[in-house]
């Protein structure tokens, strides 16, 4: 076995051939330090985090979040669905895919999201409570690919600074809870 997971993390570590996203499905998943219960749980996603899968062993899948930390996930606690997860302070969640559109409420760092339609630099998205609205893709990360797409955005927010300060957000759950480990 030891054998095994030296040769995967050699996978996980290296370019993400195979890579492919998946986004947490369930309030009781846990990544772990290894593919099985018997490892130790290294934290809990929130539900429908975005994953990027490095390698598959079994029923697990080794995954990367958005801050890169690596860990192994049961495949029944992930879908092939895409979540999004706020990579910014603080990202408006708006009543249309139109940034002239009312802002139904904002979502801090690391509020999490499941996507369920793309249009032209928009997602529409729903949240762990229900609520729905609409985020403009630049401000959050969805896992395989994402990379470029935050490379892309920080060109863009760099040639249009404003200089306004993020208002608070509406919302009072708090979706972006640190790591823990148990």
């Amino acid at each position: 076995m030891k054998k095994l997971l030296v040769v995967l993390s050699l996978f996980v570590f290296s370019a993400g051939a195979w890579a492919e996203e998946v986004m947490v499905n369930s309030k009781d998943a846990k990544i772990r330090s290894g593919p099985g219960t018997s490892y130790a749980i290294l934290w809990k996603p929130n539900l429908y985090t975005p994953l990027e899968v490095l390698a598959k062993h079994q029923d697990w899948y080794a995954v990367r979040d958005l801050e890169k930390d690596v860990g192994w996930v049961n495949s029944g606690s992930v879908s092939k669905g895409r979540g999004a997860i706020v990579s910014e302070k603080v990202i408006d969640v708006h009543e249309s895919g139109d940034a002239n559109s009312r802002v139904v409420y904002q979502a801090p760092k690391n509020y999490t999201f499941k996507i369920t339609e793309d249009k032209e630099g928009w997602a529409k998205v729903v949240d762990a409570d229900g609520e729905s609205g609409w985020i403009q893709k630049k401000g959050v990360w969805t896992g395989v690919g994402a990379v470029e797409e935050k490379k892309q955005a920080k060109g863009a927010k760099k040639e249009k600074k404003d200089g306004k300060k993020p208002k608070k957000s509406a919302k009072e759950q708090k979706h972006g809870e640190q790591k823990k480990s148990e």
